[in-house]
């Protein structure tokens, strides 16, 4: 006779071994069952992105960290986990030691970190890599001649304008060829619409430093000399081009411009109140998102005599990690810089709202320009040029601290006419160099 509960027992012992062995399991899009490699046996490896985990953003991501691990042979999982830009608490996490492990850094923090070594030296894992990036980039995460950080996404800004209203004013774009011509093109801008021709930032805040730094470097200026140990400010060509930003271009802008952040411009954009906006490509996909209302073009800001300000996001390791933790975070680096995962971020973000992808920041290889990526987004392979000669807002660690102390606040009252421009110029000269030799 046969024992049931002795069946039962082998029945109930067999399922779960099948289920120890599948681990978990979804269905692929074609229906078929498709097996999930359980990674539990494997110690996690935390990497801390700029954006929360569960955003759009973060999901693409997650999305190239999945990729990863399908492959990955290492004895660690990486484990993604969102995060801000708050420095004091990333500065609180790399002091931890134990929470973080790879770090998604502006390349301003890693100026700073690196400069207090805080960050691991990257040198002899990637030097190899230098040639595969914009020259300018890469080396906006060496501090002391030590690698702190690799680029890995960013962005640059360019003159976005909107093609129904440089039509309506009789406006070739191809003509825009020089700051001079741009003056030509706003005063038809507001001779031949109710558009004002373009909008500028005047506000106390950060999009106010990187905005008018373009026009510094420009017009030829620079904010500190070759060695970074002085500040460098005050010059001809310095005052030239914020003379030019406020007094000429001012002439163009938007009423409330010298109280205006970038968030206010990319507002009057997409109502068509300004012809003209200095942005990134979100500039472009906020278009896309309201509805498409009007088509936008892309002038390089280099072509008209600007040097486009940069934001590249860069990873960094943790310092003092154990040498098998340490190389597969460096294995993980390997695969986050390679073709297939700078193209990956390509893929965009998702927006519920739109049930579409919008792309949110550039892969920065040097080849990239050349993927099929941007067959479906040609108009971004625009932005790549400006990796080559860029504005740098932050060129020394130091400068930060000038940045959030005396320049915004500062640049703000010249706008103002409350300060003139020979004061301000001297003031962070002088105040700028008492930072840099006493800090």
């Amino acid at each position: 006779m046969i024992n049931v509960k002795k069946t039962l027992i082998v029945i109930i012992s067999v399922m779960m071994m099948i289920l120890l062995l599948v681990g978990c399991s979804n269905k692929s899009n074609d229906g078929a069952i498709k097996i999930v490699v359980d990674n539990d046996e494997k110690e996690d490896l935390i990497f801390r992105i700029t954006w929360k985990a569960y955003s759009g953003r973060g999901e693409t991501i997650g999305n190239i960290v999945n990729s990863y691990n399908e492959v990955n042979e290492t004895d660690y999982n990486i484990k993604l986990v969102g995060g801000d830009e708050d420095l004091n608490v990333i500065d609180s996490l790399i002091t931890k030691g134990d929470e973080v492990d790879i770090f998604v850094l502006p390349y301003r923090y890693v100026q700073s970190l690196g400069y207090e070594n805080k960050l691991e030296n990257l040198t002899d894992f990637f030097k190899d890599d230098e040639n595969l990036f914009y020259e300018e980039l890469w080396n906006l995460g060496v501090v002391d001649e030590k690698l702190k950080g690799i680029p890995w996404l960013g962005h640059s800004m360019g003159l976005i304008y909107n093609k129904n209203i440089l039509e309506e004013a009789d406006i070739d774009p191809e003509d825009i060829s020089s700051l001079e011509s741009l003056l030509l093109a706003c005063g038809k801008v507001e001779k031949n619409t109710d558009a004002n021709g373009i909008g500028l930032v005047g506000a106390n805040h950060n999009d106010i430093s990187w905005m008018v730094n373009q026009f510094i470097y420009g017009f030829g200026g620079s904010l500190v000399s070759d060695d970074g140990t002085e500040v460098s400010i005050n010059s001809k060509a310095a005052k030239l081009a914020i003379d030019f930003y406020k007094n000429k271009l001012g002439k163009y802008a938007q009423p409330n411009w010298t109280e205006d952040t970038g968030l206010e411009i990319m507002e009057y954009f997409r109502n068509q109140e300004i012809a003209f906006e200095i942005q990134g490509l979100w500039g472009v996909t906020d278009i896309w998102k309201n509805g498409h209302e009007f088509e936008t073009g892309i002038i390089p800001l280099e072509s008209i005599g600007l040097l486009p300000e940069v934001g590249p996001l860069m990873l960094s390791v943790q310092p003092g990690m154990d040498e098998d933790k340490q190389d597969a975070a460096i294995a993980f680096i390997d695969y986050l810089l390679t073709v297939e995962a700078q193209e990956m971020i390509m893929q965009g973000e998702y927006s519920p709202e739109h049930d579409a992808y919008y792309p949110f920041r550039l892969p920065v290889r040097k080849d990239i320009a050349e993927s099929s990526v941007f067959d479906k987004y040609p108009e971004f392979i625009i932005f790549l040029s400006g990796f080559e000669h860029p504005s740098i807002d932050v060129p020394v660690p130091l400068w930060q601290n000038i940045k959030d102390s005396i320049y915004a606040v500062n640049l703000n009252k010249v706008m103002n006419e409350q300060l003139s421009i020979d004061d301000f110029l001297i003031l962070i000269q002088d105040e700028g160099n008492n930072i840099l030799k006493n800090q």
